[in-house]
Formats: structure tokens, sequence, C-alpha cells
């Protein structure tokens, strides 16, 4: 009975684990196909609840999360006229694994996932970056999953993943994961980590992502005095330098995309420092503006050949569609963690899961990371270990 209870919980998370290697391609207008993988963990969970595998719903340490949903679903209403959208059943979700994570009394399973996806998008990255292969672009018709082309000197492309986002999310996902499996394990396969995790991040030549990774795991390592691991990372470095590392960071015809993240922040901060007070306190709610460069304006005023985005920070992005409001009543879900995490600093500070939201939210400074579902979901499962432990 107990095996056929930690399959089914261990199976609900491995439907978790793979929404960041489900390709987001349309099925139906409404329906993509990394939606199956969320459906069938919810499937799952209501199977371990029904089997009674897990014991309770939480609800007292739920209720951050039910305000921030209640907040965000009434907005839609008001603005959108739409009770049910992709946000609020995003963070439902969400708190679906929340329970989940509270219920288990043993989630040293959840390490081997976190591996496994790592070595799965660490060689993946490299593979097809020396194959130079692709396999075809999602349904945003902007990248493609695997080698992307372009013409920089120093390399004939960058590589994307299987998730949504483009190069920058898959580096910034392994970046994450690397951060979290080399503080996590304690033999070798912590400088096998890192020298797969370090390349495989490279060869995306997402300049964030690569300098989140260098100095997390030198942050570690130095505190830890872990002499192997420091030569690890020099020797992975070293190996990056032959493939334009240096060039990706000084060639001045790279700094477009610096350029744009600049001009997209400053006219979202100017947005926001000019709108009126209605706006500020409550958003314009979900999918309601987009930004190209330094304009900043309504969706339909875009042109279909245009392709606008968010502003590359995901909490600008939070105060543009939820007003500070729905910022503070965001910020407030990791109010626990937060109070864990000081209340036992020196032990904390080079935990996997607080080195993992650490990188996770320094490249959401660069990136609308905590918007992208497609890796979102495994910052949260390491917000919620957090909390399991801390209440231990």
């Amino acid at each position: 009975m107990v095996k056929n209870k930690n399959f089914l919980i261990k199976l609900q998370f491995f439907f978790i684990f793979l929404i960041p290697l489900t390709p987001h391609l349309s099925i139906s207008p409404n329906f993509q196909l990394d939606d199956i993988p969320v459906i069938l963990s919810l499937i799952f969970f209501v199977f371990n609840f029904y089997f009674k595998n897990f014991d309770s719903l939480y609800i007292k340490e739920c209720i951050p999360f039910i305000i921030f949903i209640t907040y965000i679903s009434v907005q839609n209403i008001i603005i959108n006229d739409a009770f049910i959208y992709s946000e609020n059943l995003r963070f439902i979700f969400y708190l679906t694994i929340f329970v989940s994570v509270l219920n288990i009394k043993k989630i040293e399973f959840l390490d081997q996932y976190f591996l496994s996806l790592l070595l799965f998008t660490s060689i993946f990255s490299i593979l097809f970056y020396f194959l130079e292969y692709n396999f075809g672009s999602d349904s945003y018709k902007y990248w493609k999953i695997g080698f992307n082309e372009n013409r920089w000197i120093f390399t004939n492309g960058r590589m994307n993943g299987l998730q949504s986002g483009g190069p920058n999310v898959f580096g910034g996902l392994i970046a994450c994961l690397t951060v979290y499996c080399a503080s996590k394990f304690k033999n070798i396969y912590k400088y096998f980590v890192i020298f797969l995790g370090v390349l495989g991040c490279f060869f995306t030549y997402s300049r964030a992502s690569i300098l989140i990774i260098a100095l997390s795991l030198i942050l570690y390592l130095i505190l830890n005095k872990d002499v192997v691991g420091i030569i690890t990372l020099s020797v992975s470095i070293t190996i990056c330098l032959n493939f334009g590392l240096i060039e990706r960071f000084s060639s001045e015809s790279e700094t477009e995309g610096i350029q744009d993240r600049i001009e997209m922040q400053e006219a979202s901060i100017s947005n926001i420092s000019s709108r009126s007070l209605n706006d500020n306190l409550f958003g314009y709610g979900h999918n309601n503006f987009g930004i190209v460069r330094s304009e900043l304006k309504s969706i339909e005023e875009f042109s279909d050949d245009i392709r606008p985005t968010g502003p590359h920070n995901s909490f600008l992005f939070i105060i543009l569609n939820y007003g500070f409001i729905g910022l503070l009543l965001f910020l407030n879900l990791f109010l626990k963690s937060l109070r864990i995490f000081f209340k036992q600093f020196d032990v904390n500070l080079l935990s996997s899961n607080y080195l993992f939201m650490g990188s996770f939210i320094a490249l959401s400074l660069t990136g609308d990371f905590i918007q992208n579902h497609s890796i979102s979901v495994l910052f949260f499962i390491t917000l919620f270990q957090s909390i399991k432990l801390g209440n231990k």
C-alpha cells in the first residue's frame, strides 16, 4: 500500500517536471501541448486525495495564495469581463503543488527529478549545438527548438530548449538547476553537474544566465572552500573561452539585446510614474498592454507584424498588470520563506532551495521569468520546499 502511495505521489510530480520539457505547440485555439502534463498532474493530485495519500488541505498556510488568486480573479472580472483566465488558473495549479509538497512526508525524491531535468537540458544544449540541429519552431513562431542560426562572428548560433521563451529562458533554466544540484549533491555528481551545467548554459549565449551561474557557483564554492569545485568551474569557463565567451560580452554589435531591455524597463518606469492613481493601485489587467523597445501601449495599437512583449522584468510586469496592490499581495507569498531564511541565515544562505530562488529572482530582473509557466513552476516548488523544511 505504501509502495502504491509513493508511486502515485512521484507520478504526480513526474508530470510537473515534464512541463519544461514539453514544447509549446498549439493543439487547438485554447489548448497547448504543454497543458497536457499540467492536466495529468492535477488528475493525480485528485487521486492522491481520493486514496488518502494526502491528509490535509493546509488552508491556513494557503491563505496568501488564496488572497492573491482572489484579487487577480476579481480584477480580471472588472477589467476583462472574464473570471477564468490563464493567470488565475496558473496560480491555482501552484496552489495544488503547495498543498502536495506540504503533505509529502519525504521530499528527497524531488532532488532526483531536479538532477534528471538538469542532465537532459544540458546534454540537449551541448549535443544539438555541435550538431547544429533544430526541431522546428513552437507556436510563437519566433525561436526554434534547438539550434538557432545567427550572424555572430564567434559562433554560428545559440541553443534554445523545449520550453517556451527562447534561449535566455533556456539558459536561465539550466543556470538555476545547476546551482541547485551543485549545492545539493555532495559526491562526484557535484563536479559533473558543474561541468555539464556550465557548458549547457553557455551554449545558450544568455549573458544574464552565464553571469548568474558563474557568480552563484563562485559564491557557493568559495564559502564551502571547495577547491575541486573551483578547479572544475575554472576548467569549464576555460572551455567556454574557446567558443566566444569574451566576445559575447565585449562585442559592440551584441549590445542591442541589452539596449532593448533598458528601453523597455525605462518605458515601463516612465509609464508607472505618469499613470493615474487607480492604474498604479490596480494595474491595467492581464494581456492589455505590450512593449516594443520604448513603446508601451495597448496590445490593439500594435500592428500584426510586431511582436510586443513584457518589460523583461518580472516585478515591473506585475506592477503594470496588477498594480502596487497586486505586487504587495504577490510578495506576501514569499513572506514566510523570507522569515525562515533570516531565522537560520547561515544555514539557508547556501541551501539549494534559496540558491535556486535567489538565482531565479536575479534573472527575473532582466526577463519575464516569473511569468513563464514553463520554468516558474520549478521556482515555486523550491519555494514550497523551503517553507516545508522551515516548518520542521
